[in-house]
């Protein structure tokens, strides 16, 4: 054990993706509902390989505009990216042998918003996305230094917040009796919105506590800090992640906070078009191939990716055009949110690792980062074969 983490555990696993990659790939699943001004969301069994893992998680999410809010879609997903980055150090600094006394991880990102506090350009996504991450830990500054830089690389949540990637969206209208009507909800760019006059800041502190389990607290500001007190959340992975199962882990919290946005923005577009839903809900999927996050298959992604939503609305409408309606909303609401643009852009952060008594590392992550630095890992693994295989006598 180092770091509350099986050591024997994570090399069984590799050895075993290796052997079969099919078990290898993890599905999640999370099905949200719209009750008042929040959005319940029930994290689902998820599927790893060929073995079910049991998930059983509840959040509730608030719009910031509401009257009592709660977490909003946007702390929730700054939650994940971050509790995504600080899990993968943990694997890092453990994979290394480096114990650790501490680990923080504080992510800060702004959304622009209009006069009436509204977000003003959906599709700049999370901008200013910063990682501080303050690690207490028995190691070189260089060895420190190196993880960050691999979890730059191999963090899922992050590199799917990274990378330009797609998701699938569609639209089912069910009405009286159960007939429902599918629908695909073509990817569309936001519609023009007004000039931003302030931004929203959104903060997540998470802290490592043992393993894979981790403490959030989250806030956004102005505003919302003076009328709630910042919720804790845990975060864990399954135990057969290694983990001890208190809470959801990363992906299924990226999952959560899209989905919720949706519900709710949905909802509330429904109102203010007078268009009478009496149901919303939202099931959200996503893939994820641990070869790629362990660095086991370079052809194989390390981001959590195959993201889709399937938005189920209940009306008592009864004419064919207004099928046309509701995927209409539903395209307009897709457009109009903010975290799907996260998935479907390239972005950029900047990570700054420092540890007690010194700054170790500064950098800009962005696509040339995590290639030049990939290229040097593929460099160094041929090396060491290379002088393995002469150590052994063989002539290659």
């Amino acid at each position: 054990m180092r770091n509350g983490l099986n050591i024997s555990g994570v090399s069984e696993i590799v050895h075993e993706i290796r052997e079969n990659g099919a078990e290898a790939v993890i599905r999640f699943s999370t099905s949200t509902a719209v009750a008042g001004d929040r959005a319940e969301v029930t994290v689902g069994t998820a599927h790893h390989g060929t073995f079910r893992m049991a998930r059983d998680f509840r959040l509730a999410l608030t719009g910031a505009e509401a009257a009592d809010p709660g977490l909003t879609p946007v702390e929730a997903a700054a939650a994940a990216i971050g509790a995504c980055v600080l899990i993968t150090h943990v694997h890092g600094y453990s994979a290394r042998g480096i114990s650790l006394t501490s680990l923080g991880v504080r992510v800060t990102a702004t959304v622009p918003t209009d006069a009436a506090g509204r977000v003003a350009d959906p599709s700049a996504g999370l901008r200013d996305l910063r990682y501080d991450i303050t690690v207490d830990a028995e190691a070189t500054e260089a060895a420190l230094a190196q993880v960050t830089q691999f979890v730059t690389c191999f963090s899922p949540n992050h590199r799917a917040f990274l990378d330009a990637g797609d998701y699938d969206l569609s639209s089912v209208l069910v009405r009286p009796g159960g007939t429902a009507t599918s629908r695909p909800v073509p990817v569309t760019a936001p519609a023009a919105t007004a000039p931003a006059a302030g931004e929203l800041t959104v903060v997540a502190e998470l802290q490592w506590e043992y393993g894979t389990e981790a403490h959030v607290s989250t806030a956004v500001s102005p505003g919302i800090e003076a009328r709630r007190a910042a919720p804790t959340l845990v975060v864990d992975q399954s135990k057969q992640m290694l983990g001890i199962d208190r809470g959801p882990n990363p992906q299924e919290m990226l999952l959560t906070a899209i989905s919720a946005e949706l519900a709710l923005g949905l909802s509330a577009l429904a109102r203010e078009r007078g268009l009478p839903l009496s149901r919303i809900e939202v099931d959200g999927g996503g893939r994820l191939d641990i070869r790629g996050m362990m660095n086991v298959d370079p052809a194989v992604p390390a981001r959590f990716h195959e993201i889709r939503f399937v938005v189920r609305c209940e009306a008592d409408l009864d004419d064919d055009p207004d099928d046309d309606k509701v995927a209409a909303l539903v395209t307009e609401c897709a457009a109009n949110s903010t975290l799907l643009a996260v998935l479907r852009r390239a972005n950029t952060a900047d990570v700054r690792l420092r540890s007690p008594g010194a700054e170790i590392l500064t950098l800009r992550s962005d696509a040339a980062q995590v290639s030049a630095f990939i290229e040097q890992i593929v460099r160094q693994q041929r090396e060491q074969q290379a002088a393995a295989a002469r150590a052994g006598g063989d002539p290659a």
